[in-house]
């Protein structure tokens, strides 16, 4: 059964898409390929990285509001946590469309 989702892309994420698109149907004359054959293909084949994910959508205050909450805390140790996921989460740089076009699909 097919369903329909509604999905914001960021500029760089659209634009990487729409490459992806452009490439696939490049030379290609038996057929089409749209942009829902590219995400779906992307969605069935990828192996995501969980935990950078959350690491990425860590919102610190509400982590700091979650530790305070806790009874028996070491808040050394939660500072120095949540310090390295900040660092963590800001150094991450963002695919591009180059390097999208060298990863298997």
């Amino acid at each position: 059964m097919k369903r329909k989702l509604q999905v914001i892309l960021t500029d760089d994420s659209w634009m990487t898409l729409d490459g992806i698109v452009n490439e696939a149907n490049l030379d290609f004359q038996s057929g089409s390929i749209n942009m829902s054959d590219v995400v779906n293909e992307i969605l069935l084949t990828a192996k995501i990285d969980i935990r950078a994910l959350q690491i990425k959508h860590t919102n610190v205050r509400r982590s700091l509001r979650n530790l305070a909450s806790k009874k028996d805390i070491d808040i050394d140790l939660a500072i120095k946590s949540l310090m390295e996921i900040k660092a963590a989460s800001q150094k991450r740089p963002a695919k591009t469309q180059i390097a999208m076009k060298g990863a298997e699909l």
